[in-house]
């Protein structure tokens, strides 16, 4: 009895003829996952062959091999078995085998058996270049083991990938799935840089917002800084300026103690920003005015402050000229009066205005210049006025001035003294001696200054007379004579106060 053996044919060698035409109905297979043939199942009236423990259950491994190390001969091939059309047994019958001589097969002469590869013996009747016949497609593991081999009127069944003869079944190799991981690390990576250029982006264009350097000048003015307010706005000083320091600055009272930016407009190079300022108890809007100049790292506008309109304040001095007036513990004496009054440009606050220096003779009560916002221009005629007083040593001073002056005249032996309120003639053309004034002194005020002196007033009128000893030149006659009593006055002004006191002028 024949044996059914596995033969592996080789994909090359699926010709329908012996012209070496492909077989057209020949499909690839699915390769054996195993890498071992597959047993044929046993044929009716046919015992299987068991195998021997630890032997192979194929059949080319139960053959014993003569040529082991020897190039595999060609195998027979055999035609389809032809389906049951009564019933589909799970087995398909086996018809006779016709022989069919061999295609034959190249064969590498120093191929060596791999492992697991079984050479096949050679059956008896081969003769190599015989026709061949239509090959038997080899029995697939798996379902169709169960479906009959093609036959006539069937078509056959697709062949197994081929092997050369002999070859173990080498499943393939599994598709390695690429990783996501790379792709994913670089997404995020990308991702990460977008959310760190936008949150960048976001940071430095906040960090160059024109509202910003409001808030600095603020914050400055806030502090007393002047010059650090003065270099975010570019504010210019010039020599005259004597109140835009931070030393006069730090005895400002009222300034600004606190403020809330508010909306910001911009249009093209120009920014506006609104702030709400409190200052000494009271609030009130203020808007300033931001330029363009050019780029900070390329993206980001640089804007800058400009300098907000300063206000003014006027002070009026009511003193000698040679007074010494402070503004905020500035001397001011230096500069340019108009009308008794000085104008000085200041930032918002309260200056105090007091008489600098020391002096015995005059005092003055201290007034202040207040400004409330920025671009407020003073006016002259409502500006506080440093009024000088005379102290009490001054005005002992002007009162002994003004007696000085009358002594003066009392004692002149003239009779028409200069610079005094009275005088005498002599119509006769007496020769007169022991001439002298007699006064009754009269009262006086000495006023506040004003004009630059302190002018003096007569309360009360005095009153002279004149007496000397007198020759009639014509007669020889020879007598005292006087004047009548007369009043007189003492009005004027002090002029000034000196090492020596105080200087009367009398105004007739």
């Amino acid at each position: 009895m024949l044996a059914l053996q596995s033969h592996a044919i080789n994909r090359g060698d699926m010709t329908n003829d012996n012209t070496g035409q492909q077989n057209p109905w020949g499909q690839p297979a699915e390769p054996n996952p195993w890498g071992q043939p597959q047993p044929q199942p046993p044929q009716p009236g046919q015992q299987p062959v068991q195998p021997h423990e630890g032997q192979s259950t194929s059949p080319a491994a139960q053959q014993p091999n003569p040529h082991q190390g020897q190039p595999a001969a060609p195998q027979p091939t055999y035609p389809p078995q032809q389906p049951n059309a009564a019933s589909q047994p799970s087995h398909p019958q086996a018809t006779p085998a016709v022989p069919a001589l061999p295609v034959q097969q190249p064969a590498s002469p120093t191929a060596a058996p791999q492992f697991g590869q079984q050479s096949q013996p050679t059956p008896p009747g081969a003769h190599q270049g015989a026709a061949s016949y239509p090959q038997q497609a080899p029995p697939v593991a798996g379902p169709s083991m169960g479906q009959p081999a093609g036959g006539a009127g069937y078509p056959p069944q697709p062949p197994t990938a081929a092997y050369p003869a002999g070859a173990p079944s080498t499943p393939p190799a599994p598709r390695k799935k690429k990783s996501l991981v790379p792709w994913i690390a670089g997404g995020t990576a990308v991702l990460l840089l977008g959310i760190g250029g936008a949150v960048a982006f976001g940071v430095g264009s906040s960090a160059h917002a024109p509202e910003l350097e409001v808030k600095a000048y603020l914050d400055a003015l806030k502090k007393g800084d002047v010059s650090g307010a003065f270099e975010v706005s570019d504010t210019k000083v010039e020599k005259t300026d004597l109140l835009l320091t931070k030393k006069a600055y730090a005895d400002v009272d009222d300034r600004i103690t606190r403020y809330t930016l508010g909306d910001v407009s911009v249009e093209g190079d120009t920014a506006t920003v609104t702030a709400s300022i409190t200052q000494a108890g009271e609030k009130y809007d203020q808007e300033f005015t931001l330029v363009k100049q050019g780029k900070d790292a390329v993206f980001f506008d640089n804007w800058q402050l400009e300098s907000p309109p300063l206000s003014s304040i006027a002070v009026g001095i009511n003193a000698p000229d040679d007074a010494v007036v402070e503004v905020a513990g500035v001397d001011i004496s230096e500069l340019k009066k108009d009308d008794g009054v000085y104008t000085l440009r200041v930032l918002p606050g309260t200056y105090p205005i007091a008489l600098g220096g020391e002096s015995d003779w005059y005092s003055a009560e201290e007034v202040s210049a207040s400004v409330v916002g920025f671009g407020v221009e003073a006016e002259a005629a409502e500006a506080p006025t440093l009024e000088i007083a005379l102290t009490e040593e001054g005005t002992t001073a002007a009162t002994d001035a003004v007696n000085a002056w009358l002594d003066a005249c009392v004692a002149s032996t003239d009779l028409a003294p200069a610079g005094c309120p009275f005088w005498a003639t002599n119509s006769e053309g007496y020769e007169l001696s022991n001439f002298t004034w007699t006064v009754t002194r009269p009262t006086f005020t000495i006023g506040e200054f004003a004009d630059g002196t302190w002018p003096v007033s007569t309360d009360t009128d005095g009153s002279a007379q004149a007496g000397a000893d007198a020759r009639d030149p014509l007669t020889g006659a020879t007598g005292p004579i006087a004047t009548d009593s007369f009043p007189f006055d003492v009005d004027g002004y002090v002029e000034a106060f000196g090492e020596d006191g105080a200087t009367f002028v009398y105004v007739p």
